[in-house]
């Protein structure tokens, strides 16, 4: 067995997937529209997935989540739906761009935007206004067009304490270890069960060391105990 079979056999006993508690999977099991998960993920940037998720659902009810309706909106309405999600002026204008593009560019449907061979797709989302590599990989491993590990916060600090990457490795070095340590079936859920553990044990302050089912696979684990001999 693998390390990367094994993080995931253990994390699996550990944690059901709920969709609700990741905004962009819940968007998409919901209306498997491309264009609102885009949405979802631009919301979800800098806060929490239960923020971005109310203030997508605002936005739905007080806009719409389509390019016409946002750009009809305009900047000051999307900003109020918007606004619990935080960093709500910035959002806004990415949201609006996003959605003037897809309507000049694409012919208002999103799924034009997704044509063609998964990494021409995630450099021409990454073309766009406030969809950096992250945002890019959430959405297409959300709808399964590539299989990758889209890495956030969480699986950022889980990945290093574990001490499959560097702490101060770059967001495409992690990326492409974790493609490495994951096989291509299981990398989406591997990005959702880190996630989970990164937001439930292995926090960023007082990470719960000796209830985790992986400490005896993890780097950081073995230097606290060094440290305490």
């Amino acid at each position: 067995m693998t390390i990367g079979e094994e993080i995931l056999r253990r994390l699996r006993t550990q944690y059901r997937i709920q969709a609700e508690e990741y905004v962009s999977l819940y968007t998409h099991l919901q209306s498997r529209d491309p264009f609102r998960v885009l949405v979802a993920t631009i919301l979800s940037q800098n806060t929490t997935d239960k923020a971005a998720l109310n203030a997508l659902k605002t936005l739905e009810r007080d806009v719409g989540l389509t390019p016409p309706a946002i750009l009809e909106a305009g900047k000051r309405r999307v900003e109020k739906a918007i606004h619990i999600a935080g960093m709500y002026r910035s959002k806004a204008r990415f949201i609006l761009e996003v959605s003037r593009i897809v309507m000049e560019r694409y012919g208002g449907d999103m799924w034009n935007v997704l044509k063609g061979d998964a990494e021409g797709v995630r450099e021409r989302l990454m073309s766009m206004p406030g969809v950096g590599g992250k945002t890019a990989d959430v959405l297409l491993a959300t709808l399964g067009i590539a299989r990758t590990v889209p890495v956030d916060t969480h699986v950022r600090r889980v990945s290093a304490r574990l001490g499959l990457v560097d702490e101060d490795a770059s967001y495409e070095t992690i990326r492409k270890r974790l493609e490495e340590v994951f096989s291509p079936d299981s990398r989406h859920l591997a990005h959702l069960l880190l996630i989970a553990h990164g937001r439930n044990v292995c926090r960023a302050r007082k990470p719960m060391c000796r209830e985790c089912v992986l400490n005896d696979l993890c780097k950081y684990y073995r230097e606290i105990r060094k440290n305490q001999l």
